[in-house]
């Protein structure tokens, strides 16, 4: 079981890179510079960006119902102290920095959601409804 969860985590990340990136060579950038017209090659294209989207909003929205109140505000505070260190290491004076910080925030969000039941289990030993409705 633990293989699917490494499987996982490497989908939400090339998900994540592949559709948007600041080096140029994502489908973002591609599909901005792309001759679109009403043919098979525009609509294969526009079905890959819509799969992309797709497993990106899944991931967010999967981290997001699994981190409940707490989770998401221990969340939000270290990415703020995250940020503010980021800030006062000039890590926000050009686009291309300032992208990939906010690329890491998104994935550390995803990883912070599949980890947050596991870890306030192993501490506190308690378990979601949704874990004690499964069972």
């Amino acid at each position: 079981m633990a293989i699917f969860g490494k499987l996982f985590t490497l989908i939400a990340l090339l998900a994540l890179v592949a559709l948007i990136n600041p080096t140029g060579l994502s489908y973002f950038h591609y599909a901005i510079n792309y001759p679109w017209a009403i043919d098979t090659q525009s609509g294969i294209m526009a079905l890959v960006g819509c799969i992309l989207v797709c497993i990106v909003l899944f991931f967010f929205w999967s981290a997001w119902r699994s981190t409940e109140f707490m989770g998401k505000l221990i969340f939000i505070l270290l990415a703020g102290f995250g940020t503010f260190l980021a800030f006062t290491m000039g890590a926000f004076l050009n686009e291309y920095t300032t992208s990939w910080y906010i690329i890491g925030v998104l994935y550390a969000f995803f990883f912070w959601g599949m980890f947050y039941p596991r870890l306030k289990y192993a501490m506190f030993k308690t378990r979601s409804v949704d874990d004690v409705e499964s069972e």
